[in-house]
């Protein structure tokens, strides 16, 4: 039996609640009406909070070495989440980790619940900013313990798949800093989640667009945001953050592969060849002959780095990009770098809250 007072609190009774909607502004919150959704965690992660204080600790003429007052001048919060890949939490992790969106329906009338959506990364130039758009969670962890976490911006975003598993997609946060306790109930965990596997996979990679995908071991697509933390305080800003801005942002795939009879991928490597990769996964029917999926355009790359390694009594390519191969090339279509694109029915991301 417990101590009288103390009951322990299970991990399997945390939950938490997202929207697909983008905060107004970075100090405005989304409200309850707009935090409607909820999805599966892989990984138990709850948010950190931490403080930065200071203290009289190292400085002289009191006496003695000890600290005798800490001053709180600032507050962060860091929020991960790792999701086995449904369209759903895709198409949110890809809204907020690239900042654009541009949502049709393919048949509006004869299939009204599905949406295509296709993500860029937003041009500061064009939007005339570089704050990043910002989301509101709310994070239930205990009956005390039941908070809003605002202002959350994508640090990182990466997005893996392991032979025919799942994908998994594991986002970064980090948010103002700005916490407040939360009434809201936690919307109810769907059951037509459409997860997306490497098992209904195509994925296409050279000069030519070779289809590779029964050579794929597992691959990797990794986005960084590279966020500009510390200019979110300034004087008037208080302890927490006033805006979030971008940084220098990257975005690299990498892929092992199974070798074949030829040197294709160490010739291209070698000879310095751009190529392109096409990564396309389907899930389930959504509606009528309309599938969910996920598909991922690299229009112009160049092989970073492909060493050839052992695996499983196998030899492999394990083949890599960086931010100095993934190129830009302006006449691009649909988009410069990377083009990616999710169909699901979820109606809209990125919408501005009023």
């Amino acid at each position: 039996m417990p101590l009288p007072g103390y009951e322990a609190q299970r991990v399997e009774g945390m939950q938490w609640a997202y929207g697909t909607k983008r905060q107004k502004d970075y100090i405005t919150p989304l409200l309850q009406a707009d935090i409607t959704l909820t999805h599966p965690i892989r990984e138990l992660s709850v948010a950190e909070i931490t403080k930065e204080l200071r203290s009289d600790k190292a400085q002289y003429g009191k006496g003695h070495e000890w600290a005798t007052y800490a001053d709180e001048v600032a507050r962060d919060v860091r929020f991960s989440r790792t999701f086995d890949g449904s369209s759903a939490i895709l198409g949110w992790c890809f809204a907020f980790a690239m900042g654009k969106v541009a949502t049709t329906q393919p048949d509006s009338v004869g299939s009204p619940t599905v949406f295509h959506h296709a993500f860029t990364f937003f041009d500061p130039l064009t939007e005339t900013t570089s704050s990043v758009p910002v989301t509101t969670a709310v994070e239930h962890v205990t009956g005390g313990i039941k908070r809003y976490l605002e202002s959350l911006a994508v640090t990182s975003l990466s997005i893996s798949a392991e032979g025919f598993e799942h994908l998994v997609a594991t986002i970064e946060m980090i948010g103002s800093g700005k916490t407040t306790t939360s009434a809201m109930t936690i919307p109810t965990m769907p059951t037509d989640l459409a997860f997306l596997t490497s098992q209904n996979a195509t994925i296409k990679l050279g000069d030519s667009s070779e289809v590779i995908t029964t050579r794929i071991r597992s691959w990797n697509l990794a986005i960084g945001n590279n966020l500009r933390e510390a200019r979110g305080y300034f004087p008037s800003s208080g302890v927490n953050r006033g805006r979030m801005e971008i940084g220098n942002r990257t975005i690299s795939p990498s892929l092992v592969v199974d070798l074949d009879a030829g040197s294709d991928m160490l010739t291209d490597f070698l000879a310095g060849t751009e190529v392109a990769l096409e990564i396309y996964c389907q899930g389930a029917i959504a509606e009528d002959t309309y599938y969910h999926y996920l598909r991922v355009r690299f229009p112009s790359l160049i092989l970073r780095a492909v060493p050839i390694e052992e695996n499983d009594g196998v030899w492999t390519y394990n083949i890599t990009f960086d931010e100095e191969t993934v190129l830009y090339r302006s006449g691009d279509t649909p988009a410069p770098i990377c083009y990616v694109e999710v169909r699901n029915t979820t109606p809209t991301y990125l919408v501005a809250a009023t």
